[in-house]
């Protein structure tokens, strides 16, 4: 038997052989009592992998779309504790009953392990509010790797309060917030430079960005949920394109310790697949270029070869490679794709190109930059970033324009009538 205060490891095994002969079925997060005083350091152990616990489920399909029905069908998991000889319930009970505070403890904790949640979000701030008259703060503000901020807002009740609507208060306040105000309020929270801030965004998000999007993710984390809660969410999601997730936090009593159970209930994991498949859809017909940040794909034709369904990113470098290829000259590409920001390295024969550029240019970020455009002439090798995002298509058209009329290029968005033709 576990000595009190003990933490159940969940990364290697679902179930676990324990001295005496018993085995314990873990969960999603398991919670040292001790961390949660004040001055303790935390002691989260999020598990490897999302195994489930062994419990009584309804292993019927879930219909599609989700219903409220559905979610609260799971209200009364149950967890196990499993022996040679028996199957040991283990004591459901509550945030409260369990005196597990929602700023000091949960937010706390959450905070420093937010890939708890999602292994996506980075933490920007914990008590953010945008206006200094705003009595109103985010529990927690995060960053996905699309560059889209995310609120996150902790309730330890049964019913989850009004928490859907406030949530929706908070992103409407933090969609206008800029990239150089996320730059700063990053530093600000985690004592770094301003560079150090941006560099560390810049590097997590999957593709360059001038700007923040406006669309905002909300993740709401609760003692549960009521039926009234959810079917806003999901009427919300379905109807206005959000992008609400409610995760379920369950407290169990094991002898001295407290386990947490962690469970994302919207959208399903059954269901979940269908909303993101859903939600592209939507997101690809109504992209609004004005918005600095959309996901549209491109067509790329140009000396004879077709290129489809390119991000922005690749469509850009496809055109600058196969121009460069066609005989086009770098003078030419650089005047129509911003040449003030390439940069010209000079590999020795034994050097790879990232090689020469960190030795050239020693306190230089290589984050975002293309080394493997091959573009070179006279010596030189040229690095650039990773042009795209807002600037897609003007790039596009200018080097289009560039080409013209030596080299045919065509581009168009995917699913959409021919956008530019240089041959026109």
């Amino acid at each position: 038997m576990a000595p009190a205060g003990a933490i159940i490891p969940s990364a290697n095994a679902g179930l676990e052989d324990r001295p005496g002969g018993s085995t314990w079925v873990t969960r999603s997060v398991i919670v040292d009592p001790l961390s949660l005083g004040v001055g303790n350091s935390p002691s989260i152990t999020p598990p490897s992998d999302r195994r489930q616990p062994l419990s009584r489920r309804n292993s019927a399909a879930q219909s599609l779309p989700v219903s409220v029905a559905a979610i609260h069908q799971n209200e009364a998991m149950a967890l196990y504790r499993y022996s040679d000889t028996d199957l040991e319930p283990i004591r459901r009970t509550t945030l409260v009953a369990e005196q597990i505070r929602e700023r000091e403890d949960i937010q706390r904790l959450l905070l420093k392990r937010i890939g708890i949640i999602n292994e996506d979000f980075l933490a920007v701030a914990e008590e953010y509010s945008l206006f200094e008259d705003s009595r109103r703060r985010v529990d927690l503000l995060a960053l996905d790797r699309r560059g889209s901020l995310v609120v996150i807002e902790l309730k330890r009740t049964d019913d989850g309060g009004h928490m859907e609507l406030q949530a929706l208060r908070y992103a409407a306040m933090v969609s206008t917030m800029t990239l150089d105000h996320l730059v700063q309020t990053f530093a600000d929270f985690h004592a770094v430079t301003p560079l150090q801030a941006r560099e560390t965004i810049l590097d997590w998000v999957d593709e360059p960005m001038d700007e923040l999007p406006n669309h905002v993710r909300i993740v709401l984390v609760s003692g549960d949920f009521s039926t009234e809660v959810t079917s806003t969410v999901l009427w919300l999601n379905e109807n206005y394109n959000t992008d609400i997730s409610c995760y379920r936090i369950v407290p169990y009593r094991l002898e001295s310790e407290t386990l947490l159970d962690l469970q994302q209930i919207i959208p399903l994991p059954e269901a979940k697949q269908f909303q993101i498949q859903q939600r592209k859809k939507v997101a690809a017909s109504t992209a609004v270029q004005t918005s600095g940040r959309d996901f549209t794909r491109y067509d790329i034709q140009i000396a004879g070869g077709e290129f489809t369904d390119l991000s922005k990113q690749a469509a850009v470098k496809k055109v600058l490679q196969l121009l460069h290829l066609a005989g086009v000259s770098i003078a030419t590409l650089m005047e129509a794709c911003k040449g003030s920001r390439w940069v010209a390295v000079h590999p020795s024969a034994d050097e790879t190109v990232a090689e020469a550029f960190a030795r050239e240019y020693p306190g230089r970020s290589s984050n975002h930059l293309w080394f493997d455009l091959d573009i070179r002439g006279e010596g030189t090798t040229w690095v650039t970033p990773r042009f795209g995002g807002a600037d897609t298509e003007s790039i596009l058209d200018a080097l289009a324009l560039a080409a013209s009329p030596a080299v045919s290029v065509k581009w168009a968005r995917r699913d959409r009538e021919a956008s530019g033709d240089s041959s026109a």
